[in-house]
């Protein structure tokens, strides 16, 4: 396929491959070049961030961002401007100048909380909702008109939910990174800090733990399901909690974040699979199992922080333990749930426009945008079947591209020696957790025999090495029990991993997503381990969270 790869704009664009595939769908591209960036803004705006926003740009389907200063934003400078004239743009700047006063009030009074009081009180019970009300919807019962209808208010719904989502992932970082900066300069061993935290994401479990009192009513009545029918015959009692759980559950995107992704609604064998978990017949919880490892991490961490510290160590942990949560819970809610809900309209119509010739193969209805579905529904003139088609092409051979990790000039190390104290230990904050904690990358060591990372959890466990690619590989072939190899997995491989015995990932570090699972599953985990993926396929393996390493046999 012959492309090229010029940068959308003025400045540096980076490539992000952990979100989305380069044969990502129309309408999701539309949403995240909207969303992203005024998400990112309002984000920015309420800390006072010496930035503007974040801008993305799908180019030849991957995904590319570049951070844009408050001014200048037009170009990125090829050096870093001195540090006087700096000092004085701020100065004189009145945009600057107010952004000075509010990133130093964000972090005198923790901004981070009002943004999670709003969560708790308003934002995710209006969100949980909304979800609710599309997701019941009976779209194979309405005409098509009532289904355009449904469609364009379920985008809307998505565009307003995924500007929250970036909206407060400005947010989330801070208290973690203040946390592990303290701790830090008091000599505490961060992979303690941070298991310390185990428990504070409910939401992680949750799914697993809401089929536990289904699970414990089949055992009573010696159900054994092979279905979801035989779940329902097993008793009024039993069908009632299973169709709240697919309605809270079934609609999310669980293989990606793409409208090409499947639901679990989709996968009725996953559902049945994680029914017969017996973990799920236990007394306690997998949320309570977690919240006993974190406090006992705790009382550890805690005993090695200075005695006049402790009250400011207390605080510091009760603002990161209830961002962490917050942080986890943020993603299902406002991209999985409402785009699985979105999805499962967009099916039904793809069904419908094969039906009426206006395309050739129902799953072609991904490379239409928004305004071309709706329209299409309501029989108005659009894209004939053969030109979809065409684009659906391109679109699959777009899988196959290799991008450049960078997009216009050569990236600049940001200059923060310059900046204002509350914006330079904001942008600090935020830099080192990145770098720290998500990129972390170690080498492999004794031959490639066994390798190493940073490891997640205290017991050791042996079992069955399975490559995967992303989460859509790993429900076709993971095994109950099996060890999840990865190059990095995200909220969407959630179902899979309950089932797992243990996970590997070549990226990421203590903060990212195979982190928090793991502490919060309970299970080992090795993330950031170089050569993971040269893993033989198949062939047993042995983790060693403590050691940080991975043994292959």
């Amino acid at each position: 396929m012959d492309v090229t790869w010029e940068p959308p704009g003025p400045g540096t664009w980076e490539r992000d491959q952990s979100h989305f595939s380069p044969t990502v769908s129309r309408v999701m591209i539309e949403l995240m070049e909207d969303a992203a960036p005024r998400g990112i803004r309002e984000g920015f705006d309420l800390v006072g961030a010496p930035l503007d926003t974040m801008d993305v740009r799908f180019v030849n389907g991957q995904f590319y961002r570049r951070l844009v200063p408050v001014i200048g934003g037009g170009a990125a400078p090829r050096r870093p401007p001195p540090n006087a004239l700096v000092r004085a743009i701020f100065a004189v700047h009145p945009r600057l100048r107010r952004r000075v006063a509010t990133a130093k009030a964000a972090m005198e009074t923790g901004s981070w909380n009002d943004e999670a009081d709003r969560w708790d009180r308003t934002w995710k019970p209006d969100l949980i909702a909304t979800n609710r009300r599309f997701g019941s919807v009976e779209v194979a019962a309405i005409d098509d008109a009532s289904l355009a209808e449904h469609i364009e208010a379920c985008i809307e719904h998505c565009r307003k939910a995924a500007v929250l989502h970036f909206r407060l992932h400005v947010s989330d970082l801070g208290p973690i990174g203040r946390l592990l900066l303290a701790t830090g300069q008091w000599g505490i061993d961060p992979v303690a800090v941070m298991a310390s935290l185990a428990g504070a994401s409910p939401s992680t479990s949750e799914p697993k733990d809401a089929l536990r009192p289904i699970a414990r009513l089949l055992s009573e009545r010696n159900v054994v399901a092979n279905t979801l029918d035989d779940v329902r015959s097993a008793g009024e009692d039993v069908a009632a909690l299973l169709d709240a759980y697919l309605l809270d559950y079934g609609s999310r995107l669980t293989t990606g974040y793409d409208l090409t992704d499947r639901t679990l609604l989709e996968m009725p064998e996953l559902t049945l699979a994680s029914l017969n978990d017996p973990e799920l017949l236990d007394d306690t919880t997998t949320a309570e199992l977690a919240r006993r490892r974190g406090d006992t991490a705790l009382d550890g961490v805690r005993s090695q922080v200075p005695p006049e510290e402790l009250v400011r160590f207390d605080a510091l942990v009760d603002d990161a333990r209830r961002l962490y949560g917050l942080r986890d819970e943020n993603g299902p809610l406002t991209v999985e749930w409402p785009t699985g809900v979105l999805r499962m309209a967009m099916l039904e119509a793809g069904d419908r426009l094969v039906a009426s010739g206006r395309l050739q193969a129902a799953g072609h209805v991904v490379n239409l945008s928004g305004e071309e579905l709706v329209a299409a529904l309501h029989g108005q003139v659009g894209p004939k079947a053969e030109a979809v088609a065409t684009r659906d092409e391109v679109r699959q051979r777009r899988g196959g591209l290799t991008s450049p990790a960078f997009l216009g000039p050569e990236p600049v190390e940001p200059n923060l020696e310059a900046l204002p104290e509350a914006m330079r230990e904001m942008m600090a904050i935020s830099l080192s957790v990145v770098e720290l904690l998500e990129a972390a990358t170690h080498e492999a060591s004794d031959g490639g025999d066994r390798l190493t990372g940073t490891g997640v959890g205290e017991q050791s466990y042996r079992g069955t090495a399975r490559i995967v690619t992303d989460a859509e590989d790993a429900f076709e072939r993971v095994e109950p029990g099996d060890i999840i190899v990865a190059p990095f997995t995200v909220p969407t491989f959630n179902s899979i991993l309950a089932l797992a015995g243990g996970v590997v990932t070549e990226q990421g570090g203590l903060l990212c997503h195979t982190a928090v699972i793991a502490r919060e599953l309970g299970i080992p985990g090795i993330v950031g381990v170089a050569g993971a993926l040269e893993i033989p396929d198949g062939s047993e393996i042995e983790l060693d969270p403590v050691a940080g390493t991975v043994a292959v046999a």
